[in-house]
């Protein structure tokens, strides 16, 4: 298998997908919060090694259901590329569907018939990292779209009845305001059905261009106890069915809930975690946080 790029999934799909390099890099390559893809200007992999790598999957599990397409957004090639691609993983693993991460941006060429063909030739599960649906953070975090956009995508994810995941990123709209852009958030993932959200929060890495606010004074770093003030304030303002995975290296509090059914019971949990909460735990927390050089 070959690997010229970071290999950068879901925390979800870590241990039950076999890990397909289709791209390096990322198209965006803006978002201040980000230094994955540094040093890896976007690409695609040479189709010889896309099939030299499933003629490899092929020999040592041909039984596999399920490929992670990886690479920053590898949605942001064209249709015809990625129906090639596509149709050869089919070819060589024909029990597999794909996985893989997109930029909104992505779909902005792509019509509703575009995704929808995606989808049948194995492109069934698409990861957005949105982060925030709340324009102030978009712009401030150079994002490269806004809520407008997220909201014309999904709509289109929608119509071509795609399944997709989101990832929030908490944390992102500094102290003091976490929890109002959580509530924005919401009412826009309100109007869609994606199947799970993946819940996480921000570690501000050297290196970044928000490292360097923080620094500054710039950005206003949120606490620990905000940062799950703002989960709770996610959660409670959700009304649609939805998974939570809120497991990451960078949640404080881990868990999962399976909204609208355990609703209830994860805000009551959440807020006896936040009405116990300790000075100690805070600085025990962020200490763990600050000590983070990567995610």
């Amino acid at each position: 298998m070959h690997y010229n790029g970071p290999i950068i999934r879901p925390q979800t799909d870590a241990f039950n997908s076999i890990f397909l390099e289709i791209t390096v890099g990322c198209t965006h390559q803006g978002c201040k919060f980000c230094n994955f893809y540094d040093g890896y200007p976007f690409k695609m992999a040479p189709m010889e090694q896309i099939e030299a790598d499933l003629q490899e999957i092929a020999e040592f599990a041909p039984h596999a259901k399920k490929i992670w397409a990886s690479g920053g957004n590898p949605y942001a090639l064209s249709v015809e590329k990625l129906a090639e691609i596509g149709q050869m993983i089919r070819r060589y693993v024909p029990d597999a569907q794909i996985s893989t991460y997109a930029h909104i941006n992505d779909f902005k060429q792509k019509s509703v018939e575009d995704i929808r063909y995606l989808k049948d030739v194995g492109y069934v599960d698409i990861v957005v990292g949105i982060e925030s649906a709340d324009d102030e953070v978009l712009s401030h975090m150079n994002k490269g779209y806004t809520q407008a956009d997220i909201i014309r995508e999904f709509t289109k994810l929608e119509e071509a009845g795609v399944s997709y995941r989101i990832i929030y990123l908490g944390g992102l709209a500094g102290a003091g305001k976490c929890e109002e852009s959580a509530k924005r958030t919401a009412a826009v993932l309100n109007q869609f059905h994606p199947r799970m959200m993946i819940l996480t929060t921000v570690a501000i890495l050297p290196g970044t261009e928000l490292y360097d606010e923080l620094q500054q004074g710039i950005f206003i770093e949120p606490s620990e106890l905000e940062r799950i003030e703002e989960f709770r304030t996610l959660i409670e303002n959700l009304n649609n069915r939805i998974i939570v995975f809120a497991e990451t290296s960078t949640d404080m509090v881990s868990f999962t809930a399976y909204l609208p059914e355990e609703k209830e019971s994860i805000v009551g949990q959440l807020n006896k975690v936040i009405d116990d909460f300790t000075e100690e735990d805070e600085q025990y927390f962020r200490a763990i946080r600050r000590s983070m050089k990567s995610v």
